[in-house]
């Protein structure tokens, strides 16, 4: 006895029965042959993309001649049979019309999600059965197969004109800033959705407070944040964060023990001030995931459902990736994953990674690579930030900061 399959019978039918009614449906919304799950159907989208291709309409006899000339009018049902499929629905062409063939269209890419799915279990079920299996990879592979995918490519003639709106400044750049002015300004406003940053320090140089720093700039406009922690509990990022936000060290009550230090610290109202401000925010933190495929998984969900605009994995070495022969193939695979989020989830991801005692990115020269931009923190004398890597601009900047661990902030000025 055969399994059932996901197919939207009735919507195919309605879908092709649009199509051949209004000849704007076809060419006005993006369709594809793999959207019908029933050969028939599919036979039948075929011949009506041929017709199409040729006269500019896809109508019920066009359709029918197309499928005769080729052998395979039986094939697809007959000719009652296609007539039948292709009157499911009388409608007259207009704007109505394409919103109810949009209707239909994202029902089929549901369930051809569901087959896609479906093929993956088929093909790890014995090692699933059997705990062979990577799980968070097959996880990954799942949330993919239920991405969107229903819209076509934008024409060079669309980019181009994107293009001449940036330069003319019609379109406002969306950028997410560090706080600290004239680095953000090197980078015009900070960095840009589809883009990958990786700041590098040495062993507690200030990585994760630049990046935290990124956060609440982030928030602070509004934007959505999904932060991904291998290193610290969500309840120790929750209070440099409020820190940051602050500016005022945040401490327990148990190690105030002068007037100096009650002074310097945040009062009570203003810890309840920033907790209820993060609670607030648009902030989602994980430091549940550690293996490669689970955070790939959970950042594109969190990017393709609205619920992330800046994406901050902390910290590249601390990842693991158990069919990885070697840490610089498993950090390899992350950064190059991760850039390719960036534009499929049109998401800004920030990430970091230590350096060698040579000073360059430690174990896999990937990383650099793989990211846009590269920005090191050295504290040898002076603390400054190093522009190492950057696709907009100059390399090789230097800005001057002061890192107030305190608060876990960076500051522009020398120390």
């Amino acid at each position: 006895m055969s399994k059932p399959v996901p197919i939207a019978t009735t919507a195919e039918q309605a879908a092709l029965s649009l199509l051949a009614f209004d000849k704007k449906a076809l060419p006005s919304l993006h369709w594809t042959p793999d959207l019908f799950a029933l050969d028939g159907h599919r036979i039948i989208f075929e011949a009506m993309e041929r017709v199409h291709q040729r006269s500019g309409s896809c109508g019920g006899v066009a359709t029918i001649s197309e499928l005769e000339s080729t052998g395979m009018l039986e094939t697809a049902g007959g000719r009652e049979g296609v007539l039948q499929i292709l009157k499911t629905i009388a409608a007259s062409p207009g704007a109505f019309n394409l919103a109810q063939a949009d209707d239909y269209r994202r029902q089929l890419i549901r369930a051809r999600s569901y087959r896609e799915a479906l093929k993956l279990w088929e093909r790890n079920e014995d090692d699933i059965r059997w705990m062979r299996a990577d799980l968070s990879e097959i996880g990954e592979q799942i949330a993919q197969a239920g991405g969107f995918r229903g819209e076509a490519a934008k024409s060079l003639k669309d980019h181009v004109s994107e293009l001449l709106d940036d330069l003319e400044g019609k379109t406002p750049l969306e950028t997410f800033g560090s706080g600290l002015p004239s680095f953000d300004r090197h980078f015009r406003g900070g960095v840009m959705r589809g883009e990958l940053l990786t700041i590098a320090s040495e062993t507690s140089g200030g990585k994760s407070i630049l990046l935290g720093q990124y956060a609440v700039e982030a928030m602070k406009a509004g934007k959505a944040v999904a932060f991904f922690s291998l290193e610290m509990p969500s309840r120790s990022i929750l209070r440099r964060l409020a820190a940051a936000k602050i500016g005022k060290p945040i401490r327990p009550l148990s190690e105030i023990a002068t007037i100096s230090d009650q002074r310097n610290a945040a009062t009570g109202d203003q810890i309840n001030q920033a907790l209820t401000w993060l609670m607030k925010s648009k902030l989602t933190i994980r430091d549940d995931l550690h293996e490669i495929g689970e955070i790939i998984a959970e950042a594109n969900r969190l990017a393709t459902s609205g619920k992330a605009d800046l994406i901050i994995v902390d910290y590249l070495q601390i990842v693991t990736m158990p069919k990885a022969d070697t840490r610089e193939q498993a950090i390899s695979e992350l950064t190059r994953r991760l850039k390719l989020l960036t534009t499929k989830g049109n998401v800004a991801i920030l990430t970091a990674s230590q350096l060698n005692e040579q000073g360059q990115l430690r174990e896999s020269k990937a990383i650099g690579m793989h990211a846009d931009h590269v920005v090191k923190i050295l504290h040898d004398g002076d603390c400054r930030i190093i522009v190492d890597k950057y696709r907009r601009g100059p390399r090789d900047i230097v800005f001057p900061v002061m890192m107030r661990g305190d608060i876990s902030r960076f500051e522009e000025g020398r120390q």
